[in-house]
Formats: C-alpha cells, structure tokens, sequence
C-alpha cells in the first residue's frame, strides 16, 4: 500500500466512515490502523501520540456488552467535539453476536466519526464487509493502478474501470480485463439492466450462474450436470451491489462512480427508484451474499433475489 497516498486521504476526511485493513496477522495492518487514528486525529504520523487521546479507543474486550458499551460511549461523546476514533483490532475475533452490535453502528455512524478494523475479511459478515472501505496490503490508488494497465497495453476506459473495480489490488484489475471476466460482466449487466426496467430476468440470471460439472458415478462412469454455482451467484451480486451503490451514491449528489461502463443503466435506476427502493434493493443483495456466506443453497438464493427485488 503506498502508504503517504491513503493516509493524506484519511487526514483530509475523504474517505468512508468505516475502514478495514486487511491482511496477514504477521503484516503491519495493526501498525497502518493506528497511524490512519493518528493522522485522522491529530494530525501526525506519531502513533505514540494516541496514548492518552480521549478522542481515541481501542476496545480490547469484544464480549457483547463490552463492544456495546464502547460503540454507546463514541456516540455520546461525538456531539461533543469534532472528530472521534476508534479501532479493533482483528476483529474477525468477533463473535456473530458482537458484529451485529458493531453493523447497528456502521449502518448509522456518529458524525466526525472514523471506525476502524483491522483483521481477516473471511471471519467477517458480509454485511460488514460491504460497509468498510478495504485496505490490502499491497493495495493503491485506482490512478496509479489504470496507468499501469494503460502501460502494459490496456485501453484506457476499460483500465480505469478495472482500477476503479479492483479495491486497489493491481493483480484483481489485471484479471478483470479477462475475456472471460468481461464477457460475464457483460451478461450479468444485461440483467440487471432488467432490473431497473422492473423486468425479472429468471432464464437468463439462472443461465449466468449455472456451470456445468463433470461428476463420477458410482460404476466409475463420468456424466455432466448443469448446477448453480455460489461463486457465480456472488460474482453476480457483487456487480449488483456495486451498481446499486453508485447509483446511491448519484442520489446524494456524488458524481464520482466505480461502473464507468453502465451510466445508462445507473440513469434508468436513478428516474425510476426513489432513494429507499435503491437501499432497499441494497439489503437485499447483501443479505444475499450473507446466505451464501453461510452456505445457502445456491439456486433457491438466485430465486430468493428475483422475488425480493422490487
């Protein structure tokens, strides 16, 4: 991660209220979350400095009331003075009961409020996950990443909407650009361009996320089976989920989108869902992606969606 670009964005407050950096346990996740808390502030890369900050937590104890009670005394004190933090520290440490507590507070954070969480994405819910801006190590500006492409020969539009696309991981914007990745992002664009003309997809959302598996019987002969597959259904949500949140993100005046490539579907979404349909329709994704989380039976979670969206 080049580290002065992120941290002048943090200093400046132009970034979301909630941050996780992620990482191996060995890397220096912890040592970047405590310099962003420092930076956001006081203003300096000292980290020694947030001892003794009343402005500054970092809970130790994540038992449910322990987590409950940090979260209720950060509200209270952030109408008090301007900006406020609070870190914790791996927490995928979490229990399911204590990151119900900590989403409460990242669907509705305290003003002048920075959050952070340091730890792995895999023992986080999806629920949180889709309210945090994610720092990799290793991660960079979207700029940097798009020229970079445009070096190695990508065309310009499609290298800055892999970078914009890639949460700053130059390897996930390389594989983007795939035939493979673009040719599914193109199909899934087209259903969800149904969407937002309050059509239902189901042939073609089930022909997206079905792969055919070549499987052994018993007798030792081979047979191909067509089957749902989770990954596919996820992929799917997540270009839905993207979407949905710039368009979110149009109704609340933001110009600046991560989907270059569909302004006209995000135009249909905007003149023809009010801005509670479009957080509606939000949930619903993530609660998608939850169910697949906890292992939900593919085919019945892409029904459940088409059923659900308005």
């Amino acid at each position: 991660m080049p580290e002065n670009d992120w941290m002048d964005r943090i200093e400046r407050g132009d970034v979301p209220h909630a941050i996780l950096f992620a990482g191996p346990q060995e890397g220096d996740r912890l040592r970047l979350a405590r310099r962003a808390a420092a930076r956001y502030l006081l203003h300096t890369d000292r980290v020694e400095a947030l001892e003794g900050c009343p402005f500054y937590m970092e809970p130790d104890d994540y038992q449910v009331k322990a987590v409950r009670d940090a979260l209720s005394a950060v509200n209270a004190e952030a109408y008090e003075r301007g900006r406020h933090c609070i870190l914790f520290a791996d927490a995928h440490r979490m229990s399911e009961a204590a990151q119900d507590v900590l989403l409460k507070t990242l669907e509705e954070p305290p003003v002048d409020t920075m959050i952070l969480l340091t730890g792995a994405e895999s023992g986080l819910r999806p629920t949180i996950l889709s309210r945090c801006m994610v720092l990799r190590e290793a991660t960079e500006p979207w700029e940097t990443i798009a020229d970079r492409l445009v070096k190695n020969g990508a065309d310009r539009d499609r290298a800055t909407l892999a970078a914009k696309l890639s949460d700053g991981v130059y390897g996930r914007a390389e594989a983007f650009l795939s035939e493979e990745s673009l040719a599914f992002r193109r199909e899934a664009l087209a259903c969800i361009r149904r969407f937002a003309a309050k059509s239902r997809p189901y042939a073609a959302l089930a022909e997206l996320c079905t792969d055919t598996v070549t499987e052994e019987n018993e007798d030792g002969t081979v047979k191909k089976t067509k089957k749902v597959s989770p990954a596919a259904v996820d992929a799917f949500l997540e270009i839905l989920l993207s979407v949905l949140l710039d368009v979110l993100r149009q109704k609340n005046g933001v110009r600046d989108v991560r989907n270059t490539d569909c302004t006209e579907i995000e135009t249909i979404f905007n003149s023809t869902f009010t801005t509670k349909q479009i957080q509606g329709m939000i949930q619903v994704a993530v609660d998608a992606r939850e169910m697949l989380f906890y292992k939900a039976n593919p085919a019945m979670t892409v029904d459940w969606i088409l059923a659900k969206l308005p």
